[in-house]
């Protein structure tokens, strides 16, 4: 079972059920069956001192993925894993780490490319997924 946690600020229209059922069908298409994901839609500002902190970037950005652990990147002190008991099932389940989308990125973003907001939101998860998986572009 996927297990998704998604943090939505108040103001921000998002359809939960849609990012869930992305996230979902996103890690079955990488045989991915059991996971925990979290996933929070944030504003500007709060996404840009997220940038700033992690990234010593200025400025809000789409979106940020915070893998659990992440070998391609030995330098950053992640844990080797972090792991929820199903307590139905006695399994360990994998949490892979945080996505974090920037709503007004993805509202300016959908606009630009005539795409429903909730689809483009689907699709910047999607993007911090493949790096919580260890793609990274250069």
């Amino acid at each position: 079972m996927v297990q998704t946690y998604i943090h939505v600020g108040s103001r921000y229209p998002v359809n939960r059920k849609k990012i869930r059922v992305c996230v979902e069908q996103f890690l079955q298409s990488k045989g991915i069956q059991e996971a925990v994901v979290s996933v929070s839609v944030v504003g500007a500002r709060q996404m840009s001192d997220i940038h700033m902190k992690y990234m010593n970037l200025k400025g809000p950005t789409n979106v940020l993925s915070f893998p659990t652990y992440d070998p391609t990147q030995p330098e950053k002190d992640f844990p080797v894993s972090v792991e929820f008991h199903d307590e139905d099932e006695e399994q360990e389940i994998k949490s892979l780490g945080d996505v974090v989308v920037c709503f007004p990125e993805a509202v300016r973003e959908a606009g630009k490319l005539g795409k429903m907001v909730d689809d483009h939101i689907c699709f910047l998860v999607e993007h911090g997924l493949m790096h919580l998986l260890g793609f990274h572009h250069s």
